[in-house]
């Protein structure tokens, strides 16, 4: 029975699965982040590994560090099943008859591989006697180095200028104990005052509770011989995954959950509107039944089951829905920008359960109203024919209440979604005028460590060794590339007073050698460039851009003038001697474009960027460049190596999935507010079906009652966008955070948005007042 009456309208059943599917897939899909950030670690009974930390409650409960002898005094508890410790630590790893990579390795007491119970994926794990002289390789650092060769077994490396055999590979996608690619073997006995984190498993009846009642007293029994800034300190044993987020993932997740949630709250009330309407329609019929025996009992539950099945349709694609979209962000996003290791993003088992009790809620919140509505409607005077809509009353004011406000929302979050949609169309146009897809860059440190501890640049050295690559047609060292990687910092310009936004803004600048400009294509508008003699021993001196120019000296020439950067060098004045032309960034209008360039041998810098442009794809040039590296040092390693292009969009790959999610989440919102409208005007016109029918039997025609349905759409239509353009215009300062420099108050979106949106409203309104229009009196006052 209930399936036979979805089907006698399938329009607006098809219409109700659509909106619970959106309704429904965005809480799945945030649950599933937020499961993802704290599952268990991903190895054998990893609900089993803990952590031990200690805090000061007296210090704001500021973390107190654990030595190596505060370890050694905590082992051997019952309730774990062995606890050893950690320490982090980053790096070069050098292979001198291979190459060089960067590492984030951790150094682990012996106690700690075997706890966590993972085999090595090559090798062998090493003994505690080996601690100081052996190394083991994650799975993408040996890919890197060696290609998955099982001849670097055995193979010498550096690490920390000390040298280390390999013994083993860790599995793929291991990287405890945060992110980690390497690790080393430390004996906490060497190392009694250094500090450790601790990691643990519970024994096999052991809890955290009945841990840390063991554990505690230990910890303070150790005050007695500790230093009194370490004392006071309360232990805890948690879950290792369990609370981690230091960035704010977790509450962030948590958050989307939440705003999810009242998406489909609204979403159910929408549904509830469709099916009020839809019961409306039927409310003779079911009189019938009722009069012929149906309990009400039998017809509620079939109003109920209608609804139940909606949400289960719905439900299945919502969740097809979330799965596509997570798998979506777990390929374009986990693997560099989640924090852990363990941190997978999936639509799993508890994902569905989730999901099944918000169907199952869903089915409650969008049918409860139809059903009692229908069970309250007068049988008597529905079987006397008086006209179904005046057996089922209600829906007053609260209901033009809600969608009221329902649109207010809706039209400010597609408000938020123009704003990030333009954007994210800006940000596209990157690099029009810039040989993005010629240019390669990579970081490396420029500085090369001596036998007595002092630092030496090897700028000129990688000058050199760059310029003899045969396939390079510029190559150049920076701190960064047009919209990528650049330094940003407070700006003085001599003789000005600046006011306004440029007395608080930082001005983008970087440190460049001569060939930078030809690089990227920016050609000298006046003065000159810098310039091979620009050394550290002769004056400051200073190139800047257009934009620069026209904001800074609009009255005068710019050149001879003199500037401070903070950053670059907070005392010295550097003088202006040219300026080029700007690199078209594809920004916004409120981005900051102009730039200061200084030589790169009168700044301090460590890391820098090796900028280098050949004649075809720039990737072609990464074998070569690693080669002419090497030849400086083979100890040097690059990372972040890729195109412009690439780097561009590794560095806008967040701010597009973001905005995506807005443009979609505005989207969604647009069409749930109109089937709220829709349902709200549906149900108006069914409840005055027969006063319709009575105005048209005493010479109304049906334009007029068209016209009067539109007019009551106007009047829930214009004060709601006007509330959300108010609401969009008031939170501009956090949007602005997010649209890459495009105004958050531009005038052409928030109208293109209020034309759009009263345009589509009154379309959800036409069908509605059609029907007002089509209404047959003879039919209605019959109370047909």
């Amino acid at each position: 029975m209930a399936a036979r009456g979805l089907l006698r309208d399938p329009s607006s059943s098809l219409l109700a699965i659509s909106i619970l599917a959106l309704g429904l897939a965005l809480p799945a899909t945030f649950f599933s982040f937020l499961v993802g950030g704290i599952r268990p670690l991903p190895v054998p009974e990893g609900d089993r590994v803990v952590r031990v930390d200690v805090v000061q409650p007296e210090r704001d409960g500021r973390s107190l560090e654990i030595t190596g002898r505060d370890l050694a005094s905590l082992q051997g508890s019952a309730a774990l099943a062995a606890l050893g410790g950690f320490q982090t630590f980053g790096g070069t790893l050098v292979d001198r008859d291979r190459a060089a990579a960067r590492i984030s390795g951790a150094a682990l007491t012996p106690e700690v591989l075997p706890l966590l119970r993972v085999g090595p994926e090559v090798g062998r794990f090493p003994t505690p006697d080996e601690a100081d002289g052996t190394v083991l390789l994650g799975f993408e650092v040996w890919q890197e180095l060696y290609g998955g060769d099982a001849a670097a077994l055995g193979r010498s490396v550096e690490l920390g200028g000390a040298l280390r055999t390999v013994v083993g590979v860790l599995p793929p996608g291991f990287g405890f104990p945060f992110k980690q690619n390497l690790w080393v073997l430390r004996d906490p006995v060497t190392a009694p005052d250094e500090a450790f984190e601790l990691v643990g498993r519970l024994a096999p009846e052991a809890t955290l509770e009945t841990a840390t009642a063991e554990l505690a007293p230990r910890w303070q029994r150790g005050d007695a011989v500790r230093d009194v800034e370490r004392t006071g300190g309360r232990l805890a044993v948690k879950n290792y995954t369990g609370g981690r987020g230091e960035g704010g993932e977790l509450v962030a997740f948590g958050g989307l959950v939440l705003v999810a949630l009242c998406l489909l709250l609204i979403a159910c009330a929408n549904v509830a509107n469709l099916l009020l309407v839809r019961a409306t329609e039927r409310v003779r019929a079911l009189g019938i039944q009722t009069a012929l025996g149906a309990s009400r009992l039998q017809i509620g539950t079939q109003l109920f089951l209608e609804s139940l099945i909606l949400a289960a349709v719905g439900g299945s694609i919502g969740l097809l829905m979330a799965d596509a979209a997570v798998t979506t962000v777990e390929r374009t996003l986990a693997t560099e920008h989640f924090g852990y290791f363990w941190m997978r993003m999936a639509v799993d088992g508890t994902v569905l359960a989730f999901t099944a009790s918000l169907v199952v809620g869903t089915a409650l919140v969008a049918g409860i109203l139809p059903v009692v509505r229908v069970l309250r409607a007068d049988v008597q005077r529905v079987l006397k024919e008086e006209g179904a809509g005046s057996a089922v009353r209600g829906g007053g004011a609260w209901s033009n209440a809600f969608v009221t406000a329902q649109l207010a929302l809706s039209c400010g979050a597609l408000v938020a979604a123009g704003l990030t949609g333009r954007s994210l169309v800006a940000s596209r146009s990157f690099g029009d005028s810039l040989p993005v897809q010629e240019v390669l860059l990579a970081s490396v440190d420029s500085r090369a460590e001596g036998a007595d501890g002092e630092s030496s640049s090897r700028v000129g050295e990688l000058e050199a060794s760059l310029d003899a690559m045969p396939s390079a047609r510029f190559t150049a060292l920076a701190l960064g590339a047009p919209g990528y990687a650049e330094p940003f910092s407070r700006l003085e310009v001599l003789g000005s007073q600046l006011a306004g936004p440029e007395a608080q803004a930082s001005t983008g600048w970087n440190a460049v050698t001569p060939e930078f400009f030809d690089a990227f294509d920016l050609p000298l508008r006046a003065g000159r460039t810098i310039a091979p003699g620009d050394d550290g021993a002769g004056p400051r001196v200073a190139v800047v851009n257009e934009t620069f120019s026209r904001r800074f000296s609009p009255d005068q020439n710019v050149l001879g003038r003199q500037v401070r950067l903070a950053r670059a060098d907070s005392v010295s004045w550097f003088t202006v001697v040219g300026v080029v032309a700007d690199a078209d960034l594809g920004a916004g209008e409120r981005v900051r474009n102009e730039r200061v360039y200084v030589p790169l041998s009168q700044v301090e810098a460590r890391e820098v960027w090796i900028v280098v442009r050949g004649s075809g794809d720039g990737a072609l040039l990464t074998p070569e460049l690693r080669r002419a590296v090497a030849a400086v040092d083979p100890a040097l390693s690059l990372w972040g190596v890729r195109t412009v292009a690439e780097a561009h969009a590794y560095m806008m790959r967040i701010p597009r999935a973001l905005a995506s999610m807005a443009v979609a989440g505005g989207s969604a919102g647009l069409l749930v507010a109109m089937v709220g409208l829709y349902g709200l005007l549906s149900f108006r016109v069914r409840q005055r079906r027969r006063e319709l029918g009575v105005r048209l039997a005493l010479g109304a025609d049906g334009a007029t009652l068209v016209r009067s349905v539109l007019a009551l759409a106007a009047w829930q239509l214009v004060p709601a966008v006007a509330v959300g353009l108010l609401l969009a215009w008031l939170a501009s300062p956090i949007l602005a955070a997010f649209l890459l420099g495009l105004d958050p108050r531009s005038a052409d979106t928030y109208a293109a948005v209020a034309l759009i949106f009263l345009g589509i409203g009154m379309l959800a309104a036409l069908v509605p007042a059609l029907r007002a229009g089509a209404v047959d009196p003879s039919r209605v006052l019959r109370g047909e």
